[in-house]
């Protein structure tokens, strides 16, 4: 257990009243630096694995670059005590800096450093993978902060089942699942009304849940992940990026990129971690063109690459992969239009508008994905032949 690596991003940021920058990055809930958050939480919940002796990295995610050093150091300070009873290292916008320069000596192109960012929920689980390849760790757990171990086996049930031979195919890529707080299934009751009728996602969600998790045999290929309970092989981590171009929704696509590659996910229905999130304030009309912008992308890679089969990702996120996504798209956003009207919310509305327009003038029509992901992929195995066992450059 020992060669294993657990990775953890961790995002921060000032509270909006301080900030100075109209350069952000989005992410859901950035914890205010003047909190403490949430990642001495999950730390203190190792505990319970047991005998842990892995290596465990921290990446430090601001959402202006003009408090990177400031996030760095933050939880810096926070894993200190940590560093007694386990390896525990961070990476922040300066150490990557130092890393791409020893990759950058070492020969690896310009253009592919530029996939070495923090900048966007893709970008940031990269280099979460570039943890555990620097390592040269065989196995690479992704956890998020917001997340507590409750399970003593966790650690065990990951490598028992990593290379495991099922059905002549070998387990590269494992998912678990969130227990919100206790259970696997998502509340229904909040759904609001202009949710309902054509996008109601926790539905949906749930369905493919009762199916995956909740009955038939222990392991089984998925057509969902979560991206803070997964585990990945070390030479499926080296050929396969998550995609930057996708802002949200990064796990998912990255089980697409898998698959484009000949690597299935499995999920193990007894592999769960406790999922504690932070509310989010973020407006309802930018959760849904946060939403139509990913579905959109996600359909034309399911298009352009036969390795996909919209048949194999039902119920969900199949359901919204289908030549009625647009009209989806339309109906719900008119909806949310109509009940901000009511309550005289006008630049909601316009925003609402916005989205409208958008179902209509799908903005990745023309985009040839099949090209990027070569590209992208030619960039990451450059990356990663030179980045593996090179360690964390501090």
């Amino acid at each position: 257990m020992n060669n294993v690596t657990i990775v953890v991003p961790s995002y921060w940021g000032r509270h909006e009243d301080e900030s100075k920058s109209t350069e952000k990055s989005v992410f859901d809930h950035p914890t205010d630096l003047c909190e403490e958050g949430t990642l001495a939480r999950l730390l203190d919940s190792l505990d319970i694995l047991d005998r842990f002796q892995g290596r465990i990295v921290i990446i430090a995610v601001a959402n202006e670059l003009e408090i990177a050093a400031e996030v760095e150091e933050k939880i810096d300070r926070i894993i200190r005590p940590y560093r007694s009873r386990y390896e525990i290292t961070c990476i922040g916008q300066n150490t990557l800096e130092k890393i791409k320069a020893g990759l950058a000596s070492r020969g690896v192109s310009a253009e592919a450093l530029q996939m070495l960012r923090l900048d966007n929920y893709a970008s940031v689980r990269n280099i979460c993978s570039l943890a555990g390849i620097l390592h040269g760790s065989s196995c690479t757990v992704f956890i998020d902060d917001d997340e507590v171990f409750t399970d003593s086996g966790f650690l065990d049930k990951v490598t028992r089942n990593m290379g495991r031979s099922l059905g002549g195919d070998t387990v590269q890529a494992l998912a678990g699942y969130y227990l919100q707080p206790d259970t696997y299934l998502l509340d229904e009751t909040g759904v609001p009304d202009w949710r309902r009728p054509f996008w109601n996602n926790a539905a949906a969600m749930n369905e493919a849940f009762s199916l995956i998790i909740g009955r038939g045999e222990r392991l089984k290929q998925t057509p969902f992940v979560f991206g803070g309970n997964m585990a990945l092989a070390l030479e499926a981590l080296k050929k396969v990026p998550f995609d930057p171009r996708i802002t949200r929704g990064e796990d998912m696509d990255f089980l697409f990129n898998l698959r484009i590659n000949g690597i299935k996910f499995y999920l193990d229905r007894e592999l769960s971690i406790k999922h504690l999130p932070p509310s989010s304030s973020q407006p309802a009309w930018k959760k849904l063109r946060e939403d139509a912008l990913r579905f959109l992308y996600e359909r034309k890679k399911l298009e352009d690459h036969r390795e996909l089969s919209r048949r194999e990702l039902q119920p969900y996120p199949g359901l919204f992969l289908g030549d009625d996504l647009e009209q989806r798209i339309l109906e719900t956003a008119s909806l949310l239009k109509d009940d901000y009207e009511s309550k005289g919310k006008m630049e909601e509305v316009r925003r609402c508008r916005e989205i409208i327009s958008m179902a209509s003038n799908n903005p990745f029509a023309g985009f040839d994905t099949r090209a990027w992901m070569q590209e992208i992929t030619a960039h990451w195995r450059e990356i990663t032949f030179k980045a593996d066992g090179l360690g964390v450059l501090k």
